[in-house]
């Protein structure tokens, strides 16, 4: 454990498997108080885990798609802590479909968790991240998780690469708008590559599925993948919270509407 977030309270979506997972125990490790939110329930195991190693985390379930389960959470926060200090914004579905046999209700399901529970934290938690700031005091962050496909574009994953741009490009403006504001509130997104995870898991499955690469067969589509990043690996949850803990910190206390590219050198190819 170290002091780098000491006092701080950090809520993270979707930590309860993966990068947030990755990100609620290295947040934690850095000293913050992490409440732990999703959909799904082992968030709780998540918890526990990060108490057993020495932090401090809590379990609230969230569906980042509902208004309603945005605006209980935030309230419980401002209950308990009167304040927010780090959101981070991972929850998110990929859907990995050609534009054509992609349907509508999938499309706006895409839209629902991945660009509408982003908006919606950062709405409902504003109120606990400016909660006891002072324009010369530590400033709160906001980490929204977007991805190298909301960067570049991805062939077979036309809704998936939508949702990450519209992520970009919303942290972007809240950024400029919480600065002319005054409120003290940096936002900055982080872009990984295909990260080792369940939700790759399951991309890698289709694409060798459908052999988009060429082959059927799982662990070439792996390997072809893998290849197609020029440091030759794939990437790790703890690549991204390390990241994270950064964005998180006063060590980046001059970023704000940044990009922080956690990919390998996927998308300078």
């Amino acid at each position: 454990m170290t002091d780098l977030l000491k006092n701080k309270v950090a809520l993270v979506t979707g930590a309860a498997k993966g990068i947030g997972a990755s990100c609620a125990l290295y947040l934690a490790k850095a000293g913050a108080s992490v409440i732990v939110a999703d959909i799904d329930d082992g968030g709780e195991q998540v918890a526990k885990h990060i108490t057993s190693e020495g932090g401090n985390a809590l379990f609230q379930h969230l569906d980042v798609s509902s208004e309603a389960s945005w605006q209980k959470l935030a309230e419980w926060i401002m209950e308990h802590f009167n304040g927010l200090d780090i959101l981070v914004n991972n929850a998110g579905i990929a859907l990995i479909k050609p534009l054509e046999a992609t349907s509508l209700e999938e499309w706006q399901q895409l839209t629902r968790v991945n660009v509408d529970g982003t908006f919606l934290g950062m709405k409902h938690c504003l109120p606990a991240l400016r909660a006891q700031r002072t324009e010369s005091g530590p400033s709160a962050s906001v980490i929204n998780l977007s991805s190298a496909a909301g960067i570049v574009g991805v062939p077979g994953a036309v809704g998936y690469s939508m949702s990450k741009a519209a992520v970009r490009h919303m942290t972007k403006s809240a950024a400029m708008e919480f600065a002319e504001m005054g409120y003290n509130i940096r936002v900055n997104s982080v872009h990984p590559g295909l990260i080792e995870t369940p939700m790759a898991d399951d991309i890698y499955k289709v694409w060798a599925e459908s052999a988009a690469f060429g082959t059927n067969d799982l662990e070439e589509t792996r390997a072809i993948m893998r290849d197609m990043h020029p440091l030759k690996r794939h990437g790790l949850p703890e690549d991204i919270a390390k990241g994270v803990v950064f964005l998180a910190s006063e060590d980046s206390s001059y970023m704000t509407g940044s990009e922080l590219v956690i990919d390998g050198g996927y998308v300078a190819r």
